[in-house]
């Protein structure tokens, strides 16, 4: 379907002229009843294009659509298109913008968008019978989510348990965004900044999710217990009393090891001097008064008894 754009008036007279032949599809003196329906909430994303669907009245010829868009102060005509020959519809009057373009259903396209944007839409659909029918749209420009980052700050406490500051960091973050941290099951554990407790004596590995999303785009990032508790199992704080217990409890068994050993030793070097009185081992085991042994004994006598002895022989 070619729809013919006719160029933008250069006067508010030459706009009337080309509006009046859509004052015969109102019919002559009829009076106009206007249906509404409550406004279609659209989402469009920064930069892109935006389409704001428009249905046709069924089983009716339409004579014009006109779309017209919020202003600062009052509705600002954007486009007018005349059906009166469907065969050749045109475009009667733009407001210049080239961003703004019909589809072959007539719906409103609108490419490149800005925050700007964000306002409200309406299409008046004028048909055959002068019956007039009103399209309401809220357009919203949202940007999409990058850049979502997580910082963690963890800690061992005296009982072992490990402490997990986590913060969820998103780029240029307004208020349409939510962030926030679920755990396993989706279950959420509030805003971007969490504090979590993991024991890894009667725990296992536990894994959370930082979610942030807009209406248009969504971002996640996961972190793991056992992964960020890791340094601090491994590597302990000197301060803590846990380390120092362990400190203490080493201390003591070594203390009792040396006490042990000290006791072993001195009853070794006291049991050598018993040893050294029993005889040799290759010795004889033979006392004196054994068979086949021969003792000799030296007597000496005073001089007197050896002098008697000599003269008696």
């Amino acid at each position: 379907m070619a729809v013919s754009r006719a160029p933008a008036p250069d006067s508010a007279r030459q706009r009337m002229v080309w509006l009046f032949p859509l004052v015969f599809c109102l019919g002559s003196g009829n009076e106009v009843s206007q249906s509404s329906s409550g406004p279609q909430l659209m989402n469009g994303v920064l930069g892109e294009s935006a389409v704001l669907p428009l249905k046709l009245p069924v089983g009716k010829m339409t004579c014009s659509i006109i779309w017209s868009y919020e202003g600062e102060a009052s509705q600002v005509t954007a486009l007018v298109i005349n059906l009166s020959k469907p065969e050749s519809p045109q475009i009667m009057y733009t407001d210049g913008k080239k961003r703004l373009n019909i589809t072959q259903s007539y719906s409103l396209q609108i490419s490149n968008l800005t925050m700007a944007d964000t306002r409200s839409y309406t299409a008046q659909i004028t048909t055959e019978d002068s019956k007039v029918t009103v399209f309401k749209y809220i357009l919203r420009v949202f940007e999409r989510l990058g850049n979502l980052e997580t910082t963690n700050h963890t800690l061992l406490l005296e009982n072992g348990t490990c402490q997990i500051h986590l913060a969820c960091i998103l780029k240029n973050q307004s208020h349409t965004v939510s962030v926030e941290w679920q755990a396993t099951g989706n279950i959420s554990l509030g805003g971007p900044n969490v504090t979590i407790f993991w024991d890894p004596r009667n725990s296992s590995d536990q894994t959370y999710v930082c979610r942030a999303k807009n209406a248009v785009s969504n971002l996640s990032v996961s972190v793991s217990t056992q992964s960020l508790c890791k340094g601090v199992l491994t590597n302990p704080p000197w301060n803590t009393v846990w380390f120092m217990a362990t400190i203490s409890i080493i201390a003591g068994a070594l203390i009792l090891i040396l006490v042990c050993w000290s006791i072993h030793v001195w009853k070794r070097r006291g049991s050598l001097p018993l040893t050294s009185q029993h005889p040799d081992s290759s010795q004889s085991t033979d006392g004196p008064g054994s068979p086949g042994n021969t003792v000799y004994a030296q007597v000496t006598r005073p001089m007197q008894e050896a002098v008697a002895l000599t003269s008696y022989n």
